[in-house]
């Protein structure tokens, strides 16, 4: 009878041996080893999730809801659900033999399709039982461009182009003569006009009030008066110094041969790091004007959503990417609220950017979120809204 035990337990033994997965020796990227532990399954290796995802410089994105892994490098997103066979390439999908999985709670994931998919090249060293990973290279820069934040979006209105000189100079008033009547011949015109300028450049934003004027005949005269929240002269001076600093940061974080999404991601890294959500004024409603501002973020390192997105706006353009300035709601702790933040077009797609909830608030330095960084429309809709017709620069939180 003992035997017969001995001899069931030893099957039991076998059997559990062979169903544990195998550790492998080690991963190898680009000649350094991979600090993280690896498992070997039916041929599968499987690695940390985040491990993987930097090193190959991909941004990643964790849903806890459904335990979806979202991670997107250049021109290619990855999705992958925790369990699931089947994952997701660019949309397509592809046929995975072993699943992502949670062993003592760290999230595995396969590496060869992971790593693959963005583009590296994977190669299996039996005799040592290695993997060994050569990413691939980036085209490189030969220096670092910064271009004109107030070109990158041309326009052909002179109006528009009076109004922005006006606006840069923080000039009190900008007058403006033309023979177009049906242009702008009427005040609605006018202020849909400086409207535009402002959503595209809204780190130009320091305006308490305007008043138009129009005075109609052969030729039509245009006058704009504006009502700056401080001084003009400190207007003035505060536009020069977020241009300085904009520069300072760019020199600092964006390195010559980076893709538009390593830049993006720099700047929003900078912005979080760096910035102190104003949670305090906040909560009392008591918010200084400041905070609304990029100056208040760049320069004082403390803002509100309306500021967080100005200074993205401004890097972003210094930096060549394309974005848009969006104002709608959001919602939040206290309900739903008047909120801001970017859309940004990387490798030809347009994503949403709200940098503002990536930063924790209350502060907590060093904390960086990714909640928030490149989502579709249908993933921000869950907690925000806008309408893409009804665009227009006010104070928001």
């Amino acid at each position: 009878m003992k035997i017969k035990v001995l001899a069931f337990l030893s099957i039991l033994t076998v059997f559990f041996t062979f169903s544990k997965p195998a550790t492998a020796a080690q991963v190898v990227i680009d000649g350094k080893p991979m600090e993280a532990p690896v498992m070997l399954e039916n041929g599968t290796t499987l690695v940390p999730l985040r491990a993987i995802f930097e090193t190959l410089n991909a941004i990643v994105r964790w849903e806890p809801a459904d335990k979806t892994i979202t991670a997107v490098k250049d021109d290619v997103t990855i999705v992958l659900q925790i369990g699931s066979t089947s994952a997701y390439r660019n949309g397509e999908r592809v046929s995975l033999q072993v699943p992502g999985k949670i062993v003592n709670n760290t999230t595995m994931v396969p590496l060869r399709f992971v790593s693959e998919s963005l583009g590296a090249e994977v190669h299996w060293i039996d005799s040592t039982q290695t993997v060994v990973i050569n990413s691939a290279p980036a085209q490189q820069e030969t220096a670092l461009i910064i271009h004109d934040s107030y070109k990158v979006l041309e326009n052909s209105d002179p109006l528009y182009n009076q109004i922005l000189k006006g606006l840069r100079e923080a000039e009190e008033k900008v007058e403006f003569t033309s023979t177009d009547q049906g242009k702008y011949g009427d005040t609605e015109k006018i202020l849909s006009v400086v409207q535009q300028v402002l959503q595209d450049h809204p780190f130009l934003n320091y305006i308490e009030s305007l008043e138009v004027k129009v005075r109609s005949g052969s030729v039509v005269f245009v006058e704009i008066r504006f009502q700056y929240y401080f001084p003009a002269r400190e207007v003035k001076e505060m536009i020069q110094a977020v241009e300085q600093k904009s520069v300072e940061i760019i020199k600092k974080v964006i390195k010559p041969g980076m893709t538009d999404l390593e830049k993006e991601k720099a700047l929003h890294d900078y912005i979080v790091l760096n910035t102190r959500y104003d949670y305090e004024n906040y909560q009392k409603d008591k918010i200084p004007k400041e905070s609304y501002t990029a100056y208040g973020v760049l320069v004082k390192g403390v803002g509100v959503c309306q500021g967080y997105a100005s200074a993205m706006s401004k890097l972003l353009n210094m930096v060549g990417i394309e974005n848009h300035f969006i104002i709608g709601t959001g919602r939040g702790s206290r309900g739903t609220e008047a909120h801001g933040w970017n859309k940004v077009k990387i490798d030809g797609r347009w994503y949403h950017l709200d940098t503002t909830w990536d930063d924790p608030a209350p502060d907590q330095p060093g904390r960086i979120s990714y909640k928030y960084f490149n989502l579709t429309d249908d993933q921000i809709k869950k907690d925000h809204s806008w309408d893409e017709s009804e665009q227009g620069l006010f104070n928001i939180k």
